[in-house]
């Protein structure tokens, strides 16, 4: 039969591409922690990719990727714990390295193969690894019981920090192993007589669902740390028709506001509502509702607001300090976020705010 797609195969290009797509805006958004999910998304794209040319046939025109599945699959394993080991801020040493030695022998069969299609050897093919299904499955299962464990045994549930990253980790973990599950029921239920085509899509499907709602979750993850999204799956309010009293909520709100200037909590580029909740003795969801129903700001811009009157007291008293270093000094992590902000503010740039005030 002559190479074709359908609409099975053409959606699963599409989400090949959008892998693809969402790989590089995690690997530009300049957070490097996110650098492992990234590249554990652009493998499962890959994957993804391999399937739809053997599915439409075309892997017959087009053998180079014929080894990659497997590669990646071993990637995925240490490119996940490598992004916990990080989350939870484990030092990571140079022999870490040594975790993608499986995929590494992969990588040198498939260089053979490509020389070989270009006729620039007849080198024999060493097929290391090549097919082991039930290898790949246990180096899947290796890997999960690792994050089970470094998630267990770094359960600290006594800040509200570590409380959002243990539902955080439980969450993302759960997600792997859903991807695990759909991984391995597929070389069961292929073994049956009921399985079909439809059956090795749905199960493709899974997989798609789940490493991409991890990406997903990657890049929305400042918004889980600053409390500003899936609230309640991470934070449940006991009572949604609790009150506070005006005077408790000024009272509160001035001793929030004492903290931020004698402190300066803003200065730290990390800085996350759960931090700030630990460092002031209130929960996140309190020191949420304080700053949204007393300053009438989101976290964001209610961090903001300092960090750009520090900004602007730097640029006035302190004529040494450079101009493109101040965005860093006062807690916002790139320059352009810096100057918008600003600009929304003052109606200027930094530089010509300086010139009329000196």
């Amino acid at each position: 039969m002559d190479p074709s797609f359908d609409t099975w195969t053409s959606s699963f290009l599409f989400a090949a591409v959008m892998g693809v797509f969402l790989f590089v805006i995690l690997i530009t958004s300049k957070n490097k922690k996110n650098y492992p999910i990234a590249l554990l998304i652009l493998s499962f794209s890959i994957i993804l990719f391999q399937y739809v040319l053997y599915w439409t046939r075309y892997e017959t025109m087009y053998p180079y990727f014929y080894l990659l599945p497997t590669l990646c699959y071993y990637t995925t394993g240490p490119l996940l714990y490598l992004y916990f080991l990080n989350l939870y801020k484990k030092n990571v040493h140079f022999k870490y390295t040594l975790h993608f030695l499986p995929a590494l022998l992969l990588l040198i069969s498939n260089s053979v193969l490509w020389l070989k299609y270009l006729g620039l050897t007849k080198m024999e093919i060493p097929f290391l690894l090549k097919g082991a299904q039930w290898y790949v499955a246990l180096h899947l299962l290796f890997y999960a019981v690792l994050i089970f464990i470094l998630i267990i045994k770094n359960k600290n549930l006594n800040t509200e920090y570590t409380k959002v990253r243990y539902t955080w980790s439980k969450v993302l973990l759960s997600l792997y192993s859903l991807f695990i599950l759909s991984f391995i029921s597929y070389f069961v239920l292929v073994n049956f007589s009921f399985f079909n085509s439809e059956w090795d899509y749905m199960i493709s499907i899974m997989m798609s669902i789940s490493i991409y709602t991890i990406g997903y979750f990657i890049f929305k993850q400042p918004k889980v740390f600053d409390g500003e999204m899936f609230s309640n799956l991470f934070l449940p309010i006991k009572n949604k028709n609790e009150t506070f009293e005006t005077s408790m909520l000024n009272e509160f709100y001035e001793n929030l506001t004492n903290y931020m200037e004698q402190k300066k909590p803003y200065t730290n580029n990390e800085l996350r509502l759960v931090n700030l909740a630990d460092q002031v003795g209130f929960s996140t969801h309190l020191l949420s509702k304080i700053i949204n129903k007393k300053s009438k700001k989101n976290f964001n811009s209610f961090v903001n607001e300092y960090r750009l009157k520090e900004a602007e007291r730097l640029l006035i008293s302190d004529t040494s300090n450079h101009i493109k270093s101040i965005y860093f000094d006062v807690g916002f992590n790139n320059k352009s976020t810096f100057y918008k902000a600003f600009r929304d503010k003052n109606k200027c740039t930094p530089q010509e705010y300086k010139a009329r005030r000196i």
